[in-house]
């Protein structure tokens, strides 16, 4: 059996008016044609649905049953275009991003194919930049979000927890520590250390931790993980790194391991300036990644 959208229409039309000059107008029909749109529903059915009089009418007890399931699929359809406008709004301008180039080497180049496929419509943009860096660009606009581990100025942005990445020791595949399967913060006792940027969230971590424990600064100083990687390497020192750079590092004489203490991490955060609403599109991202955020924890 076919029944059209508009036979539907015109059922909860008369049930909700229970006048079929009242229903007729609002299905935008005379009131003539309109009867005649009930009589075809009744006869596809081969039922009657309602009682009629000179004053109104009333739904028989057949009626009532359809009418369940009219409302039903009434509703799904309602449901069904609520969505295709909804992606469709969502499948069309841009979203601009930031991250630290670590999350841009592994994490994040998966989940923005798996987004192009899904919206084709929407123009991506993205800057592979350090936390200060980011900020930045979210305080002028220049992206709609961006992930940063942390911030100086919280009163100006609005976070949400995106994941906690481990942190790692990278050693030379001749150190002492190389043969062990983890480590705990006081095995880097007196070690020569290669630290990162004063202003970035592992060095700021990393001097609490190392207050009491003595590490010998090797000299180097870098921003950048392929430099990390390129000291480590050749025997200058020990570095940590977070999970997501180990893929910058990937050289065979280095060896990654991983720390005991479950505090050993850096937390990542979605960022966006404080009330400032995002896009469509900006919005679709920012679902699709944090629905994924703990798919991506267990990478």
């Amino acid at each position: 059996m076919n029944l059209s959208g508009r036979l539907v229409d015109a059922f909860l039309a008369l049930e909700e008016t229970q006048r079929f000059s009242l229903a007729a107008e609002r299905c935008n029909v005379s009131a003539s044609a309109f009867s005649q749109m009930i009589s075809r529903l009744e006869e596809k059915i081969g039922v009657k649905l309602f009682d009629r009089n000179t004053r109104n009418v009333s739904l028989t007890p057949e009626g009532k049953i359809f009418s369940i399931g009219a409302h039903r699929i009434a509703n799904e359809m309602a449901q069904i275009v609520h969505e295709v406008q909804f992606r469709s709004a969502k499948n069309a301008g841009k979203v601009a991003i930031g991250a630290p180039p670590s999350l841009v080497a592994s994490l994040l180049p998966k989940q923005l194919a798996e987004f192009r496929v899904q919206f084709p419509g929407i123009v991506l943009k993205l800057h592979d930049v350090v936390a200060d860096d980011c900020l930045a660009l979210i305080s002028a606009g220049e992206v709609d979000f961006g992930f940063v581990a942390h911030l100086k100025y919280e009163i100006d942005f609005e976070k949400t927890l995106f994941i906690n990445e481990r942190l790692f020791l990278l050693c030379h595949i001749s150190d002492p520590l190389a043969t062990n399967s983890s480590i705990q913060i006081e095995d880097l006792k007196n070690r020569s250390f290669i630290f990162t940027s004063k202003t970035g969230s592992i060095r700021q971590k990393l001097n609490v931790l190392f207050k009491d424990i003595g590490i010998h600064d090797s000299g180097f100083e870098v921003s950048q993980i392929n430099s990390v990687a390129g000291l480590v390497a050749n025997g200058f020192g020990i570095s940590i790194v977070p999970e997501s750079a180990i893929t910058l590092c990937n050289r065979p004489e280095i060896i990654a391991i991983p720390f005991r203490d479950p505090s050993m991490i850096r937390p990542i955060y979605f960022v966006k300036k404080r009330n400032r609403s995002l896009s469509f599109a900006a919005k679709a991202l920012w679902d699709q990644l944090l629905e994924n955020s703990e798919q991506l924890q267990n990478h």
